[in-house]
């Protein structure tokens, strides 16, 4: 298989037909005049020592001179070349928060609009670390497996809205269960879990999950997003389509505040940080620089397919040609004329 690396030299073929043009062109011309002034008596004799044959061939190696001049500053490459490629990383596995509350506006335009976008620019700054998510509400499940694919992690991210999960509530230990799954046990190092969550955990068994990741060697970021005091959560209304706030079976509106507590704790546990995004707007730039003085693992060895440049054949050829067009002579050696008188 071929392919050219640099078709932007594509206008070099255009003064290629030109010059052909004008080669033609001139040559028609040449045996006009020729007959012209000198008439088909004289004309022999004006040409004695001239080879035509001779001259036709040097006009052909300059034309294909340039032909394979313009096939070499195309770039022609060729067949396939294997290349090893290591890349050295963290597992990363992020656990966004999904349920209802995550639709509060007290982190504009919401919290889970917010977490999104900072998480995709998280996302952005990897480099050489497997990313997973986990989507996680009244439970939890893998929305995206480790992969060293960032585009496809952010379509999945991209993906993930609070009705993902028809389950709801905010089960943060079970969210760090399927986080954990998904990591190699046998390893006790390059592990981290980043939880994004409003923190009202209302499953409970976190801190028995929390112990469990520090036994793995995983390290746990928490980000608590959403605001300390209450506010109410937004719903569209299906019968109206009009925006109303959560209610109680009492009637009364539903708010939702940030709790701290929880998200400290899990953190605490595991040697992690806390971070509001309230009040730090810097982090996840914060745990980036943490991720990346982290001791880093072989990830994975590949090797993957190549072109491998094949110009210098082309252009060996047309020096070739060009140089075998200029010692070419158009007439016979003056020797062999006098020889020949």
């Amino acid at each position: 298989m071929i392919k050219f690396l640099h078709p932007i030299y594509l206008w070099f073929w255009t003064l290629n037909a030109l010059a052909l043009a004008g080669l033609i062109y001139a040559r028609i011309q040449r045996k006009k005049s020729l007959q012209l002034y000198a008439g088909s008596d004289l004309a022999p004799k004006m040409l004695d020592g001239y080879r035509p044959a001779w001259r036709r061939l040097k006009d052909h190696l300059w034309i294909w001179g340039l032909v394979f001049v313009g096939i070499a500053l195309l770039g022609p490459a060729v067949g396939q070349k294997l290349t090893e490629v290591k890349r050295k990383g963290l597992d990363v596995v992020i656990a966004l928060d999904t349920s209802v509350s995550m639709k509060a506006e007290d982190s504009k335009p919401s919290r889970l609009a917010r977490a999104k976008f900072e998480l995709g620019r998280f996302i952005d700054r990897l480099q050489g670390d497997r990313v997973g998510l986990v989507a996680f509400a009244g439970t939890s499940y893998l929305q995206c497996p480790l992969t060293l694919d960032y585009s496809a992690a952010k379509l999945f991210l991209d993906a993930v809205d609070t009705g993902v999960i028809g389950t709801q509530g905010t089960a943060i230990a079970d969210a760090i269960g399927t986080a954990l799954k998904s990591f190699n046990v046998q390893e006790k190092k390059y592990k981290v879990i980043i939880v994004i969550s409003d923190g009202e955990d209302h499953e409970g068994a976190i801190e028995e999950l929390t112990r469990q990741a520090a036994d793995e060697g995983v390290v746990i970021y928490a980000v608590g997003i959403g605001s300390l005091t209450g506010v109410p959560i937004p719903l569209r209304n299906p019968a109206t389509a009009e925006i109303e706030f959560k209610k109680d079976r009492a009637g009364h509106v539903v708010t939702t505040a940030l709790a701290e507590e929880t998200l400290q704790k899990i953190a605490a546990l595991t040697n992690g940080k806390y971070y509001n995004l309230a009040a730090d707007n810097d982090a996840f730039e914060r745990i980036y620089r943490e991720i990346f003085g982290m001791e880093k693992k072989n990830l994975r060895s590949h090797e993957y397919s190549d072109y491998q440049q094949r110009y210098q054949i082309f252009l060996i050829i047309a020096l070739i040609l060009l140089a075998a067009e200029i010692f070419i002579p158009e007439k016979r050696p003056a020797a062999y004329q006098k020889t020949k008188a």
